[in-house]
């Protein structure tokens, strides 16, 4: 996954770069963090080394789609359901981190000259659906 590569020797100190290999492939939701030993020896006799630890952290971009828990909601409600009826909850996920990993809903019409778009209301941070005007 890495690898050093020397930038510069100067003085008889010498500088590395930690840097990834060509296969790596990082996957943040697989595994988020990466410990790495390095180890330094001299050339001395018999050679003497040092030991450093590295933790490499894996940032999270936004590579994840949001999952919802079904692919198809059915809901019932009564003809003379007052409005603010809660008729359902959409439920959905998303693995990434931070804004990335949150979600928001929206209703979208499937014919946006009908009128059915508008008795009905979806909470954009908890999915709930209600009644919005008289069925």
């Amino acid at each position: 996954m890495f690898k050093l590569l020397p930038v510069a020797i100067v003085d008889k100190k010498a500088e590395y770069r930690l840097v990834t290999s060509d296969e790596a492939d990082f996957d943040r939701e697989i595994l988020d963090r990466y410990h790495v030993s390095v180890t330094c020896e001299d050339h001395g006799s018999p050679p003497l080394s040092a030991n450093a630890s590295l933790e490499v952290l894996v940032e999270d971009v936004n590579d994840n789609e949001p999952r919802l828990s079904r692919h198809h909601y059915v809901f019932q409600v009564a003809e003379n359901s007052r409005l603010s009826t809660q008729i359902g909850v959409i439920v959905a996920d998303d693995p990434d981190l931070g804004p990335s990993g949150s979600v928001s809903f929206y209703l979208e019409p499937r014919d946006p000259e009908s009128s059915d778009f508008d008795a009905f209301q979806i909470d954009p941070v908890t999915g709930v659906i209600t009644v919005e005007t008289g069925l």
